[in-house]
């Protein structure tokens, strides 16, 4: 599986893991993100990567397991030759950051978690939790890449949940 990475910046290394939809190109014209990757660069050299399935990233994978993840993550830092590195784990990162930092800790040397868990299990160890993510797994795979306004809202509520309609 190939994966994309890019590196910005000049300092001590910051890998940056982050949430399950990203693209380094298009982080660029993110007035969110760009900002966020001047300001990380400014005094680091900022590693984001596009985990598989997305971005820049092979699209023809078969598994999207935590452990592939650990291992995406592996390859980069090897890539680079990353001795010894800070650790951003951006929302679903964090369970990423948090087991690759437990396997290498010599290798880690900042452990920084953002909006992250642990696991995804909290979510769905009830019954009425594994029904909720089965419903939003269909919303999500129906709803990908098109403008159907009930997955706009409902992607939209995920992350803003108390956002207004603009």
């Amino acid at each position: 599986t190939r994966i994309a990475y890019a590196t910005v910046g000049q300092g001590p290394p910051l890998v940056s893991i982050r949430p399950w939809f990203t693209h380094l190109e298009y982080e660029w014209e993110s007035p969110l993100w760009r900002a966020f990757i001047d300001r990380l660069s400014a005094r680091h050299l900022l590693i984001r990567h596009d985990g598989r399935g997305m971005g820049l990233s092979d699209h023809q994978v078969s598994d999207f397991s935590p452990e592939a993840q650990v291992r995406d993550l592996e390859a980069v830092v090897n890539a680079l030759g990353l001795e010894r590195f800070a650790l951003w784990g951006y929302s679903q990162g964090g369970a990423t950051s948090i087991t690759y930092a437990v396997r290498y800790p010599e290798r880690v040397s900042h452990l920084i978690l953002q909006g992250s868990f642990a696991r995804m299990g909290w979510f769905i160890d009830t019954e009425e939790g594994q029904q909720r993510f089965q419903t939003a797994l269909s919303l999500i795979r129906q709803g990908w890449g098109t403008d159907l306004p009930a997955y706009r809202q409902f992607f939209t509520s995920l992350f803003m949940p108390d956002g207004d309609a603009e």
